[in-house]
Formats: C-alpha cells, structure tokens, sequence
C-alpha cells in the first residue's frame, strides 16, 4: 500500500535554482526613447547638426517629447535615442509620401496610403552632415508642406 506524506515544512526550503533577493530586483535603469542628448555628447553633437539642417528647412516647428519631431502642417521627421544605447548613435525616421530605395536606409515601412516611414540610423558626424541625409530630411519636409 503506497503511503504519501502530507506534512508541510514552514518557511518552506528555497530550491536550489532561487537566488539572492539581490540578483531579482528590477533594473534600475531603464531602455526609454530619449530626444534630450545632453549626457551623450557625441550624439548631440550629430543631433545638433541634424537639427540646424532641419530648421534651415524654414517653418519647421520643433517638438520635445519622448523623442525629437519635426513639422510643417503634419510631422516628417523623428530623432531618438535609448537610454542605454552607446554615444554616438541616434535613430531616425522620416515620413515620406513615396519609398526610396537607398543603402543608407535601415528600413522601409508602408504605414498607411501613400505614406512611408524611412528609418536610419546615423552613427557618425560624417553620416548626420551627409547629402543623402539632408536629401531625405528635404523631401520629408516637401511633403509634410503640401
């Protein structure tokens, strides 16, 4: 006859696979998107540049959120970073009403009916001042004054 022993051990054993209390607590810092680079002054420096180029575009209105955007009469152009990314890499995407195949674009997203989210993500100074760049933040912002 098989006999099962029902008695409880009180506080229970932590198994063997539990750790310190120490080792389960919560990040204390976090991944969040970011449009303030002033503790990354490499990406600063490359978002200033960015910045200046975009605002020499002429009424152009800047917004400060969880990220940089840009707008004419709808947005066309957001800048970000991560909390934990490294300095000197900031994220882009620009919103145009058509795709554009370049090499320097990391991807191409149809997110509605004529309009395409060009994602980039610049890593240099060489990269933020380049033509191409300046070339798509231009369309964007044609099209976002239509």
């Amino acid at each position: 006859m098989l006999q099962y022993d029902f008695s409880v051990q009180w506080p229970p054993a932590q198994p063997a696979h539990d750790r310190s209390d120490e080792e389960h607590r919560m990040p204390t810092t976090s991944n969040k998107m970011i449009g303030d680079f002033g503790g990354k002054p490499a990406s600063n420096a490359m978002y200033t540049a960015i910045e200046s180029y975009t605002l020499s575009l002429g009424s152009v209105t800047k917004h400060l959120t969880a990220q940089v955007s840009f707008s004419v009469n709808r947005k066309f152009l957001w800048v970000w970073a991560y909390e934990r990314t490294s300095d000197g890499t900031l994220f882009l995407n620009v919103r145009l009403d058509r795709p554009v195949e370049d090499p320097h674009v990391h991807r191409v997203d149809q997110v509605s009916a004529n309009r395409w989210n060009h994602h980039v993500v610049v890593k240099t100074m060489e990269a933020a001042q380049s033509d191409w760049l300046k070339d798509l933040i231009r369309a964007g912002h044609e099209f976002a004054a239509r």
